[in-house]
């Protein structure tokens, strides 16, 4: 069935393609007024178009809940430094040393799932979703192409295509290559991702279909971390990074990803418009969507341990090969009703209710392999759950909204777990700024990997833990003229999960525990852009305090700070100069397992590293189509610090040089 499903959506895709060689999309542009003034005003009546980024909009599924709401290209430089995920400014992580390996979030971050999880999350910072697709309104054909180099350290490239095939279908495909081997032995992160995706909008507006199918590879190799616990300190004597001994030289972790999307919109009844609105606006919409996930997650290990960072092999010592295989199939249905005045210029007493249900059905094997080929063990479990969602939203005016989301399992495996989610935004004024108040409450069924558990390494069975609970209240404050933002957000947590060292099995073994107790935790983030003249700054703040540090490992201080020049150089070259810096407070920090690609922590001899600020200068610019940065990581190395950590005995980069440039095509 799933090989059907593959092959019936690439034939669809492929012969829409097909009917694009047979248009000529610049013909139906070149009899377009607004086309046509910007022809004879930059071309001076020439037979030619100047295709520019405000010809391409975009929107994603986020965009699409209700209307469609398009937005233009951004193809500014803000943030184009920071390309890494794993060092966005106000979403710090901790990692094993380079980009492509496993990370957790730096700051307090639980996730909003409900109902079943398979629990391997370490790599998911480089796989797409389709929520992270762009689906394109191309007047014409659209190319973006993306390269950094780091020499042999860090190369990364990225390139979308897109072009519409007719005027209301529009085809693209990405692709996304990251290779990063690090400074020191088997630091390496190997990430892959493929995407096609297609827009189809019917003439009148009224159905959408929104398909994607994506492709993720990620191999993040294992080397157990360095031997030498002490390798930045001053009585240590320095050897080249790639020459540091290792614990491990062949082991690896490989996750496979792939997905098979296809949503469906259509909007029954009259359709109201706005002049503020960018599209229409549907009095009743039903929506299915059609998702098959296809997912494994492999470690792979040939070699003895004489480190010890794996307990002793139950299969075999030194050869492991364990594997777990998930398959998805979600279907959605959702109807949903608006009720607006009539022929309203302006949008307000809106009352909007959604009514859903999703059935999941998962498929989940896991398989140990022997190094003759033969399986030790192999264990099948398939599980369901039967959704229903809920939705109900009133727009008091453009100023003052209310939002209130309900996702309620109501049969199966994970019968019982929920998310109620409330929102609100009220905007005071342009100069004021606006209000956005929120609150959710989750109940989680614990991970299958808390739960079951049998591999070479690690063994345990049907853990009786109980559901994650999670209160949240949070407040926020915006005001975009004067770039502020503050913030507060209070956190709940009842029978947290994590994984601790077991002292029991006498070596780097970890098991699943649960925290009976209530852990509370109150974080504050601000936010504030300054400009003096051509000297601009951007400075983030997150506070946090919580009841029960020792378990929920985390820093109480976190500040990201950008201090540049901006200016324009020989009239066409706008230019940024200045220099990041980023600091967090010391913490116990986490350990790391290869077999589960796990942090855990060790409550009885944590860990605490120095922390001192790391810098970065760089200069990024914007020439005409093509933004481009040069960048060097960790300036202040060798000042107060020879290197850093912010996982034990998995050093982070050395400094280096980048240099990345951003490429865009119109035609």
């Amino acid at each position: 069935m799933k090989k059907i499903l593959y092959i019936f959506f690439l034939l669809s895709i492929g012969s829409g393609i097909n009917r694009a060689f047979a248009q000529d999309l610049k013909t139906d542009v070149g009899a377009n007024k607004e086309m046509d003034s910007v022809r004879k005003k930059l071309d001076a009546g020439k037979d030619s178009v100047v295709f520019t980024a405000k010809y391409i909009k975009y929107t994603k599924l986020s965009l699409s809940k209700d209307s469609i709401i398009l937005l233009p290209l951004d193809t500014s430089t803000v943030n184009i430094q920071n390309y890494s995920p794993l060092l966005q400014p106000q979403h710090p992580t901790i990692s094993n040393g380079n980009m492509g390996l496993s990370a957790r979030p730096l700051l307090y971050e639980p996730s909003r799932r409900i109902g079943y999880d398979e629990g391997f999350h370490s790599l998911d910072y480089y796989a797409l979703t389709p929520e992270d697709i762009i689906f394109y309104q191309a007047r014409t054909p659209f190319t973006s192409l993306y390269f950094v180099s780091a020499g042999q350290k860090e190369q990364i490239f990225r390139a979308i295509h897109t072009q519409n095939i007719k005027k209301n279908w529009n085809v693209g495909v990405n692709f996304n290559r990251a290779d990063s081997k690090g400074f020191y032995s088997r630091q390496r992160g190997d990430n892959l991702n493929v995407a096609l995706f297609s827009w189809y909008q019917s003439p009148n507006k009224r159905y959408n279909m929104w398909a994607s199918a994506i492709f993720n590879t990620m191999r993040a190799y294992e080397n157990g971390g360095v031997v030498e616990a002490n390798i930045f300190s001053d009585t240590y004597t320095k050897i080249a990074r790639d020459a540091e001994a290792v614990k491990l030289s062949s082991s690896r972790n490989l996750y496979r990803k792939n997905i098979l999307f296809l949503k469906q919109s259509y909007y029954v009844g009259r359709i109201d418009s706005s002049s503020k609105a960018s599209s229409v606006l549907p009095t009743n919409k039903v929506t299915y969507t059609v998702q098959l996930d296809n997912n494994s997650y492999d470690f792979y290990k040939n070699e003895a341990d004489p480190y010890n960072v794996l307990p002793q092999g139950f299969a075999d010592p030194n050869f492991t090969n364990d594997s777990t295989h998930v398959q998805h199939l979600k279907n959605e249905f959702i109807y949903s009703f608006f009720l607006r005045a009539k022929n309203s210029t302006v949008i307000k007493n809106e009352l909007k209710i959604d009514a859903g249900i999703r059935h999941d059905h998962y498929n989940q094997r896991f398989m140990g392999i022997k190094s003759d080929g033969t399986n030790y063990l192999t264990t099948d479990y398939s599980y369901q759950n039967i959704t229903v969602l809920g939705a109900a939203g009133y727009r008091f005016n453009s100023n003052i909204d209310f939002n209130l989301d309900v996702q309620q399992i109501l049969q199966g495996e994970n019968g019982g777990d929920y998310l109620y989610e409330a929102k609100s935004r009220v905007l005071l004024g342009d100069k004021i700024g606006r209000l956005e108040l929120g609150a959710y409450a989750q109940n989680q069924s614990p991970s299958a990997l808390f739960q079951t558990y049998r591999g070479n390494h690690y063994q345990w069975i049907s853990n009786d833990f109980k559901n994650v609970k999670i209160a949240n209240l949070s407040f926020n404050y915006i005001n975009d003229k004067y770039g502020f933002t503050a913030g507060a957000k209070y956190y709940l947590t009842s029978n947290y999960l994590y994984f601790t060292h077991d002292d029991s099995n006498g070596s780097n073994a970890i098991l699943p525990k649960q925290e009976t107790a209530d852990i509370s935790l109150i974080r504050i983030d601000v936010a504030k852009k300054w400009s003096f003249g051509k000297f601009m700054m951007e400075n983030y703040v997150a506070y946090q305090k919580t009841d029960k540090n020792a378990i929920l490992r985390t820093p109480e201080f976190y500040t990201y700070n950008s201090i540049y020049f901006r200016n324009t150089f020989f009239k066409v070259l706008k230019a940024d100069i200045g220099v990041d810096i980023r600091y967090n407070s010391e913490y116990a920090n986490y350990l790391y397992s290869p077999a589960t690609a796990q942090f855990y922590i060790d409550e009885k001899n944590p860990v605490t590293f120095q922390s001192k600020p790391i810098a970065d200068v760089f200069l990024k610019a914007n020439l005409k189509r093509a933004n481009l940065f040069v960048k060097y990581d960790f300036v202040n190395q060798g000042l107060f610090q020879k290197g850093y950590y912010t996982v034990n005995r998995y050093p982070m980069q050395d400094a280096l040089l980048k240099f990345g440039v951003y490429w865009n095509f119109y035609d």
